[in-house]
């Protein structure tokens, strides 16, 4: 190495030099040796020549080192300030730094062989960029064309993979490049491509879909390498939201994983599968979510045991200059908050994007941790051909003009061989199959993409509002209830549990009485687990549970050592229940357990918010995932979303979760009955055997769909909202509607119809005025709207003269503007309304004005009695 090559004697380490000298004049030498040495490692990389544009001058102690050994210099400024810059002195262990050192410091060799097969696919994707624009220049095309450099990185990291035990590689990309990537290295037919360009349909005609945009399309893959083995992609859907397809993808790597490991998931595998993140300067310095996965890669719950960040870096954003995209020096410096190394790469150098390449799976490989790699390039159009890019950058663009593409650089490389033979063979050849392809795509038949592999026994959603048996043998449900109280001998537990968790608990297993929410839950994921399907159940504070009512996972009180009874139902126990603390991020997590849901619908995958209203700084994963991922790209996903939600006075933020904002998120349709072929199922429980059903249910039908579930707070230790042993066992059921209990329906003159806990609020009233004129139905789910159950509960009451939708939510919020259409519509009633006025925020914080409305609502519901 440097050190021995050099005469830097003893041994140089980065950080607490040691040094054996025999003179005062050698130790002087090693000393200036050994500080250029480390110089170079830790400032080097604001030096490098990694720029396409060339090298711009920086200031740092670097250039305020001297030294006698121009030798030394001259070796460690090729090194260090070549077409690689690397960041890695800020990593706190001496054992990395001396790695990212070796690897700067010892370069690997691009052969012959596949420097060609590379050049061959950078050729053809310039020359699918050129054609799909000349043919159809009426589309918008963000070509990769300037940026190859990411095709080449791809190809061959995917062929480094098989020796270093990676099967799986999971590839979030946004637009940019994205159509080379998918046929050229990921083997989409052209045909199929083509055919979404002409404007017919990505999907095979019985897979039921509305599509999604030509640079959102995915794929899915096996890849036999070069150098042997296989590799199999998967490029996810993404939306045009950027980043935001990252998390997903870490979810789904995670997923993988899991599926792959026995037992309890420990993680550190290197045969893990891996998830490539290719961003763009811009979005993965701008956007937050960036910051949100970086945080989750080494936690326990969340880590992919290292994932590879590349950056497409185009040195501009949509218009703008660099220089005001950032603050940092590098679009990859987030990597130095969390002690990664960051790897700067000059695009047109083929062989430092090759480097990058190995200097990435092998450190994934060695440390199981992120590395980032910003491989610098340019984008030869506008943000697409149509878009005027001088517009802001005319001094970047008349630079570009003079460049080259990489592949004309790499052809130079290739010994041997005519560079101008090797390209026009290429060209014929690839010109051949579009000319082909196009000819015949608009006959083309695509293959089917979807429910293959863990998918194979899940079907699409039919058309009709199914009823499942969700119950389970209640001996066991008693079993599993004891066991979810149960800790090994000497298991210090918190002194206020005996009372509150696990004394009650025993008592509701021998009465079978009084079964609350989190015992519901407990029996819910127990008996799952006992049926073979994992359960994960992620968010901020859930093991313990916001409002402390889960306590699914207990804790040591000497020790701290955390302690899940449900992962010890049995002596060898196949199927897990993974309850994790989430980092206090909404975005990040709820993406990560949406890519985890899509993975494996064999597992129950839940999100539990804090508080209901949190879910909007996870907006955009609902909109452009959860509820419109199947109808665009034919991807289910049961993930269950729980909201808690419900009126108590704690003013406007933690009040509601936004029902109205979910309902119109819905395809429910206005003037004829829904089916179980519903995008989003939204779900306001009053029992906790409702709450069982409901989530044995996402697992027992064979079609999975999103749930959203605006649990409860008030309810979870109330008295009013229990159940009995008898409603969890076979042949029971979810209950979209409930009707009253109430005997002489002839009585009745107003039906009053609610959701969720106002339900107990409108019984308590009523049963304190002691009405008997008053019915109450509970919708239970309100999408897809149980429009044929809710007219069998009316027609009990042949004397009532009043329909009333109650609900404890503003006018212009809850689910008032969602039923009463429908009602109207589909069942011809005509609908009153008693509930809150219409309010700016979701609710008041003054604690007078909140009781006023109680009162309000109450004698607005009860205002033909009082």
């Amino acid at each position: 190495g440097i050190n021995a090559e050099y005469g830097v004697s003893g041994e140089v380490v980065v950080r607490g030099f040691q040094t054996k000298t025999a003179s005062p004049e050698q130790a002087n030498h090693d000393k200036e040796s050994e500080e250029l040495l480390r110089g170079y490692r830790s400032w080097g990389y604001r030096h490098a020549a990694t720029s396409p544009f060339g090298k711009k001058e920086e200031v740092s102690p670097l250039s305020q080192l001297a030294s006698s050994n121009s030798d030394l210099r001259e070796t460690l400024e090729s090194v260090y300030c070549g077409s690689i810059g690397a960041q890695f002195m800020h990593i706190p262990d001496t054992e990395k730094q001396n790695f990212v050192a070796e690897m700067m410091e010892n370069r690997a060799v691009l052969a012959q062989d596949e420097l060609a097969r590379v050049t061959k696919t950078l050729i053809r994707c310039e020359n699918l960029d050129v054609f799909l624009a000349n043919k159809y220049s009426n589309l918008k095309q963000y070509s990769g064309e300037g940026a190859e450099g990411t095709v080449a990185f791809c190809e061959m990291l995917f062929n480094l993979c098989p020796e270093n035990k990676v099967e799986d590689v999971v590839i979030a990309i946004a637009h940019r490049g994205r159509a080379g990537l998918m046929s050229e290295l990921l083997q989409l037919p052209y045909e199929r491509l083509l055919k979404k360009y002409g404007g017919d349909s990505e999907f095979h005609p019985e897979e039921k879909s509305i599509g999604d945009v030509l640079s959102h399309l995915w794929q899915s893959v096996d890849l036999e390498q070069p150098n042997g083995g296989n590799v199999h992609v998967s490029l996810l859907p993404n939306p045009s939201h950027l980043e935001v397809a990252n998390s997903v993808a870490l979810g789904k790597v995670r997923a993988k994983q899991r599926i792959k490991t026995t037992g309890p998931y420990y993680g550190g595998s290197s045969s893990s599968p891996l998830a490539l993140m290719i961003h763009g300067d811009a979005a993965f310095t701008g956007q937050g979510i960036s910051l949100e996965n970086a945080m989750m890669s080494k936690l326990n719950g969340y880590s992919t045991n290292g994932s590879i960040h590349l950056i497409t870096n185009n040195l501009i954003g949509f218009t703008a200059q660099q220089n005001t995209q950032f603050s940092s020096f590098t679009a990859g410096d987030i990597g130095r908050m969390y002690d990664v190394p960051v790897i700067s790469v000059n695009g047109l150098d083929i062989d430092a994007v090759y480097q990058a390449a190995v200097m990435a799976i092998k450190w994934r490989t060695r440390y199981h941790e992120d590395i980032i790699i910003d491989l610098q390039c340019y984008r030869l159009h506008g943000h697409n051909q149509h878009d005027e890019p001088r517009f802001t950058n005319p001094v970047m663009y008349s630079t570009i003009d003079q460049l080259r593409p990489l592949h004309e650089i790499a052809l130079r490389n290739i010994a041997a061989v005519s560079p101008e033979d090797f390209k026009k063979a290429t060209l014929e050849e690839q010109n051949a199959e579009l000319s082909a392809a196009h000819k015949s795509c608009t006959n083309y038949t695509p293959s089917r993409m979807c429910f293959q592999g863990n998918w194979d026994h899940i079907t699409q959603a039919g058309s009709h509002l199914t009823t499942w048996d969700t119950g389970y043998n209640i001996s066991d449900l008693r079993a599993i209830g004891l066991k979810s109280a149960e800790l090994p001998e000497g298991f210090q537990y918190h002194s206020t549990l005996n009372r509150a968790h696990i004394n009650k608990r025993q008592k509701m297993v021998a009465t079978g009485e009084g079964i609350d929410w989190a015992m519901g839950e407990t029996m819910a994921f127990g008996s799952l687990l006992l049926q073979g399907s994992n359960v994960r159940l992620s968010g901020e504070d859930v093991t313990r549970g916001t409002f402390s009512n889960r306590h699914v996972t207990m804790y040591d009180q000497n020790t701290g050592t955390p302690y899940t009874p449900l992962n010890h139902l049995l002596p060898v126990q196949r199927a897990r229940l993974e309850a994790v603390d989430s980092l206090l991020s909404e975005e990040g997590v709820v993406g990560f357990e949406y890519g985890y849901s899509l993975e494996d619908p064999n597992c129950l995958v839940l999100w539990e918010a804090q508080f209901g209203d949190f879910f909007n700084t996870a907006q955009v994963m609902f909109d452009q995932f959860v509820v419109s991922g199947e109808a665009k790209w034919v991807l289910q996903s049961g993930l269950v979303t729980l909201l808690p939600h419900g009126y108590d006075g704690n003013g406007p933020d933690h009040s509601s979760a936004k029902l109205e904002r979910w309902l119109q998120l819905t395809d429910s349709k206005e003037c004829s009955a829904d089916t179980d072929d519903i995008n989003v199922q939204i779900a306001n429980c009053t029992t906790p055997a409702q709450y069982f059903h409901l989530l044995r249910r996402q697992i027992v039908r064979p079609f999975r769909k999103p749930v959203v579930l605006f649990s409860p707070k008030g309810l979870l230790r109330s008295p009013d909202a229990v159940s009995n042993i008898s409603e969890f066992g076979p042949g029971t059921t979810f209950k979209r509607v409930i009707g009253d209990d109430l005997t002489n329906d002839n009585k009745i003159k107003r039906v009053l119809i609610c959701t969720g806990k106002h339900y107990y609020t409108l019984r308590n009233k009523r049963r304190e005025m002691g009405d008997e004129s008053t019915a109450i139905i509970r919708i239970e789910e309100l999408c897809p709207f149980p429009a044929s159950e809710l007219q069998k509960e009316i027609n009990r009451y042949p004397n009532a003269a009043e329909l009333v939708w109650a609900q404890e939510e503003p006018r212009n919020g809850g689910a008032w503007s969602f039923v009463n259409p429908r009602v109207r519509n589909i069942l011809g009633h005509q609908l009153e309304y008693a509930g809150r006025k219409e309010c700016a925020a979701s609710a008041v914080g003054i604690a007078k004005l909140h009781a006023q409305e109680v009162k309000d609502i109450i004698n607005q519901a009860f205002s033909h009695v009082l």
